[in-house]
């Protein structure tokens, strides 16, 4: 992600074209209608920060280090007395997708996963609450008129 070009920006498809992904295998990622909102601001501010071509630049234009990045993730979360790193926020995104009514096969292409198994075997750590409250929300029996 922190190669991406203002050109891989897709507003009127809320999407991100993702050119050199770890696996090789170029894929679209999607965004919200409030983050294409925030996306549009920091385009507009992003040239009074940077002349870079990168869509998140270093101040000298330069392609901004995972480690670095990493790092401003960790300070931020300390900021607000929490621990918070890259890789807990992807789980989170995966969790709270299924937990909102999101299916498996379509949170596996998000997350650019081989198949559904690997995208299942990754993220089932429900607790027992969450998987009450998805079972109330889902059950057939809750729908019948009987």
């Amino acid at each position: 992600m922190l190669e991406l070009l203002p050109g891989h920006l897709d507003f009127k498809h809320y999407s991100i074209i993702i050119i050199n992904p770890k696996n090789k295998k170029q894929r679209y990622v999607y965004f919200s209608p409030k983050i294409a909102k925030e996306l549009k601001q920091w385009l507009k501010y992003k040239d009074r920060y940077s002349d870079g071509e990168y869509l998140f630049p270093k101040t000298r234009g330069t392609k901004l280090q995972i480690r670095n990045f990493e790092k401003a993730l960790r300070e931020a979360g300390r900021a607000v007395n929490i621990s918070v790193h890259c890789h807990q926020l992807r789980n989170n995104f995966a969790k709270y997708y299924i937990l909102n009514g999101g299916d498996w096969f379509t949170l596996s292409r998000i997350l650019g996963h081989s198949s559904v198994d690997v995208t299942q075997k990754a993220y089932l750590d429900f607790t027992d609450e969450e998987v009450g409250k998805k079972y109330q929300k889902h059950s057939p029996i809750t729908f019948m008129k009987i």
